[in-house]
């Protein structure tokens, strides 16, 4: 296979891994029509398209050593830079928050996001929060409203069944827990789903 076509079915697969990389991680965004966080949670694969594209176009031009290593510079700044912008500084912070375990922090930044920008996402992760911080009623209100906004959120559905367990509500948490099965769980969570589902059945 010639170095041209090769690299032409390099750029052809990511586009396509691309592209289910961003739909599957952010469907609930595409659910809310919420394009401009889409696109900026799109822009580290948008910025590696343009450079496996640019590549296609180098490649043909110039094999000149310092062109390509002013190629890579310019493009490894590029997706650094496009990676650090994806996710909103607000969001961030509480994440950093929540990761420390100052739940207080975590809980009020997730409230401004969850009112700045009433997303589903939003909802659930201040009920994370708020369940960390074992505010219990605040926190099934807040997961509760990300289902009301989304009801194929399946991490709302997740975090309040977590909840529920600590209140030892195990019929409710055994039906939201089959509920976040059902729904757009994120793939990382859905065998402690299968976990959580095989206990309460015990």
């Amino acid at each position: 296979m010639a170095p041209a076509a090769f690299t032409g079915l390099l750029v052809a697969l990511l586009l396509l891994v691309t592209w289910y990389t961003i739909y599957s991680s952010n469907k609930d965004l595409v659910r809310a029509k919420a394009w401009g966080d889409l696109a900026r949670r799109a822009a580290p694969f948008i910025a590696l398209i343009l450079m496996a594209l640019s590549l296609l176009a180098l490649q043909q031009i110039t094999q000149d050593d310092t062109v390509m290593i002013a190629w890579l510079t310019v493009f490894a700044v590029l997706v650094a830079t496009s990676s650090f912008l994806a996710v909103p500084n607000a969001e961030r912070k509480a994440n950093r928050a929540f990761r420390r375990g100052d739940f207080d922090e975590a809980v009020r930044l997730y409230e401004e996001m969850s009112e700045k920008k009433p997303l589903a996402r939003n909802h659930a992760f201040h009920g994370a929060a708020l369940g960390a911080a074992e505010r219990f009623d605040e926190s099934l209100d807040a997961s509760t409203k990300a289902i009301e906004t989304d009801p194929q959120y399946g991490l709302a559905y997740y975090n309040r069944a977590l909840v529920l367990l600590r209140l030892k509500k195990k019929s409710r948490a055994r039906k939201d827990f089959q509920k976040a099965g059902e729904s757009d769980v994120p793939r990382r969570f859905k065998r402690a789903v299968r976990k959580h589902l095989e206990d309460l059945k015990k």
